[in-house]
């Protein structure tokens, strides 16, 4: 039995005029070298202008840029502990140890990400002497010596700090230190005694 095949034709939809600016411009078409997940986007670049502060220059900001590209070994944009270890190897007598290193970073490290940005990097740089000089500061610079935080410093603390620095301090110049620091004879000096110490180094400036 013969079929009849169906003629029935099936309807075209009408075409709407399509303005062609409203239109998805094409893929962009990549190299054979070239993948999507290899892509990475053009980093910003740089200007000054972004980084003036109240107390700086269009020209202290580009010296500033200067020294944080000098000491952003990695080129990576920021500043970490590593980069400074590097600086100080360079710079040859000088060899903090790490818990200094670190101190250095936290003491400007505002968002507490472990590195120092531009931004901060410029804040640090363009700070007068006298707004560092704070009882946390002091704090800080305390806890540089007092590293296993004992609550105090000891003439063996201060020996270690010496030689760190090439400093060649006879035990006479290291215990008139502490005496000038410690006015109850303790032989060691305290951390509230040192901060007293350092404020009143900073009244005589």
């Amino acid at each position: 039995m013969n079929r009849k095949k169906n003629t029935t034709s099936v309807p075209t939809l009408p075409q709407s005029k399509v303005n062609p600016q409203y239109l998805a411009p094409p893929p962009q078409q990549l190299s054979p070298n070239q993948s999507y997940s290899t892509f990475i986007p053009p980093e910003p670049k740089f200007d000054p202008n972004d980084y003036i502060t109240g107390s700086t220059t269009k020209r202290d900001i580009i010296l500033y840029k200067e020294i944080f590209d000098f000491l952003d070994s990695n080129n990576n944009g920021v500043i970490q502990p590593m980069d400074l270890r590097k600086a100080f190897a360079s710079a040859g007598k000088y060899q903090p140890k790490k818990q200094i290193i670190y101190q250095m970073i936290a003491d400007f490290d505002q968002d507490q990400s472990g590195i120092i940005e531009f931004r901060e990097f410029v804040r640090m740089m363009s700070m007068n002497p006298g707004e560092k000089d704070t009882d946390d500061d002091f704090e800080n610079i305390f806890y540089q010596f007092d590293i296993d935080y004992k609550g105090y410093i000891s003439i063996d603390d201060l020996r270690e700090m010496a030689s760190e620095c090439n400093e060649n301090l006879k035990d006479e110049d290291l215990q008139n230190i502490i005496q000038s620091c410690d006015p109850e004879g303790n032989g060691t000096i305290r951390k509230q005694a040192f901060i007293r110490y350092m404020k009143g180094l900073q009244k005589k400036r």
